[in-house]
């Protein structure tokens, strides 16, 4: 890994050759080399100032741009350190941009593309960098490139559409567990000392929200304070490692409809991968091999390959080594045919087609069960409440006795 030069965001504020006023964003080394390339543009009377920022490690759909960008001016025969300077001069992600310079140094100290992003292995999985390499190697570069973005277009849509599903609950249960917890603070207790002035036994349900109501008075802050002190802890955890991730991949996976969800995007994402890695004309040993090394949440996927690995080193065929509870009788009878009759890049497109329309159905499915079911628990939730503030007023013998 190479030393990454320091990155700078700067705003600035200067007049083109028209004399109109303009103002922009711009990452650079120091002030001195982006006002050179500001006065390159043509721009006049130039102000710098720095701009202070927590570097980000850039998005998916960052890179997932970054490679279209690529492809298409790879596709308009610019040459390929040129395309790159090109996309460095516009980025805005520091991180990015620190990627993008160190693989233009490599490729001018005499390393191949696909080997200056070996080295700087950090934002691509080793089937895209294999990919990358075969498309150099054939002249295919371009139609590599826009294959992978297209590849990764699709995933990060579906990405979305399930954070889109899930961000919803999110915000219902928050609003549920704010509004239970405002009854609790202010209205349960008024309800308490209503009834303290009754010599009466509460019913237990009562008796539960009374004491609940009364811990959260006393210690409302020390909850605050654990609660964001877990929240800075997460976060951390969440950037620094995959813990996070991991755990919550583990949980979904036990979910109903999640795992079935999981297992058809696993399904999408090896066929998938793997009918695109075939029809750039890369071995399959490689291709298994290539999901051995990127480092995925899915451990199940690797062990998987692992397996399948060693199999076909024996002499077995590719779906004798697949594991049925894993990718499905089905899917395997369709890759045993594909290898039969010599068309496995075909029928894996065909698998991964099929599968992605079954992954869209219980993405769809999931949406519309989530509206009930959270209705259904904020009904639980209040319903308690407010049956356990009234239910000793059913009784009114008793409170007037």
């Amino acid at each position: 890994m190479r030393n990454q030069p320091k990155i700078y965001e700067y705003h600035w504020k200067a007049l083109n050759r028209f004399q109109q006023k303009q103002r922009g964003k711009c990452l650079a080394q120091d002030t001195l080399s982006l006002e050179k390339q500001l006065l390159n543009q043509g721009y006049s009377h130039i102000k710098i100032s720095r701009n202070f920022v927590i570097p980000q490690n850039p998005k998916q759909q960052e890179i997932t741009q970054f490679i279209e960008q690529l492809a298409l001016l790879i596709n308009a025969s610019i040459p390929l350190k040129q395309a790159l300077a090109m996309i460095l001069e516009n980025c805005q992600n520091i991180r990015l941009y620190q990627w993008i310079f160190s693989i233009i140094a490599l490729i001018e100290s005499g390393f191949s593309f696909s080997d200056a992003i070996s080295k700087e292995q950090k934002y691509l999985q080793a089937q895209e960098i294999q990919l990358i390499k075969m498309g150099e190697t054939s002249g295919t570069l371009a139609t590599v490139l826009t294959n992978i973005a297209i590849t990764r277009s699709k995933s990060e849509k579906l990405a979305k559409k399930v954070k889109k599903i899930l961000a919803y609950p999110i915000i219902v249960l928050f609003i549920s567990i704010s509004l239970s917890i405002m009854l609790l603070l202010f209205i349960v207790p008024q309800f308490a000392d209503l009834y303290s002035a009754k010599d009466q036994s509460l019913p237990f349900i009562t008796d539960i929200l009374f004491r609940l109501s009364h811990f959260l008075q006393n210690q409302i802050k020390a909850i605050l304070f654990v609660l964001f002190l877990v929240g800075i802890m997460l976060t951390i955890l969440a950037r620094k490692a995959k813990i996070i991730a991991n755990l919550k991949f583990i949980l979904l996976s036990k979910l109903p409809v999640f795992n079935q969800i999981i297992h058809h995007s696993r399904i999408v994402f090896f066929s998938q991968n793997c009918a695109l890695m075939l029809n750039s004309h890369i071995r399959l040993d490689l291709i298994l091999n290539s999901f051995i090394e990127t480092k995925q949440i899915d451990t199940l996927l690797q062990k998987e390959a692992t397996f399948c690995l060693n199999q076909l080193k024996q002499g077995y065929r590719f779906s004798d080594g697949l594991n049925p509870s894993v990718f499905g009788y089905d899917v395997i009878q369709m890759i045993s045919i594909g290898e039969q009759s010599g068309n496995l890049a075909k029928m894996l497109e065909h698998i991964s087609d099929i599968y992605q329309q079954k992954l869209d159905y219980q993405v769809d499915m999931l949406s519309q069960l989530l509206e009930p079911a959270l209705m259904l628990i904020m009904g639980i939730i209040v319903g308690t409440i407010m049956v356990g503030l009234y239910l000793p007023i059913f009784d009114m013998g008793g409170m007037v006795g």
